[in-house]
């Protein structure tokens, strides 16, 4: 009974207090202290300040945003310019692949997205997140998939080779 009598012995002028004047309830006192106001004053104004946002995307992957060429491995072998895009989705980033990749790329219905994998692969997936295609790194400019030598891609920068569809 006396912890119940203490407890609200302390309890009753707080909510006393918090009925008139609700706004100091939980606020902090000033000091008594020399400097502490402005040091209150600055911290506040730090909490105030606004942070600029943060890119969407991660270093790694804003350097393939732009324009690739997928073509076969071989002197002149047909190629398509797709577009890798910044704008996030399913699986990773926006993957432009026009009509005329059909012909050059024979799983060319299912692309959907591209992300940057392990080693620096560049992965092209498909709706549900799956590799569709993995580019590995060839050289400074160039990535390959895997296979047979006229079933392999080629992937480089649009800009680093030449003419496309």
């Amino acid at each position: 009974m006396r912890m119940l009598l203490a407890a609200l012995a302390t309890v009753i002028p707080v909510l006393a207090h918090a009925q008139g004047d609700p706004a100091v309830v939980g606020a902090a006192r000033p000091s008594t202290y020399a400097g502490t106001a402005d040091r209150i004053g600055q911290m506040a104004k730090a909490r105030k300040t606004k942070t600029p946002p943060a890119d969407d995307m991660p270093k790694g992957p804003k350097a393939y945003v732009g324009s690739w060429v997928i073509g076969k491995d071989g002197e002149g072998a047909d190629t398509c310019t797709v577009k890798f895009n910044a704008a996030g989705g399913i699986g990773g980033f926006q993957l432009v692949a026009p009509k005329a990749c059909k012909g050059v790329i024979a799983r060319w219905d299912e692309l959907y997205a591209w992300r940057v994998g392990a080693d620096d692969d560049i992965v092209l997936a498909d709706a549900i997140r799956r590799a569709v295609l993995v580019f590995h790194k060839l050289d400074a400019d160039g990535w390959t998939t895997e296979g047979a030598d006229w079933d392999r891609l080629l992937l480089q920068r649009a800009g680093r080779t030449g003419t496309g569809r």
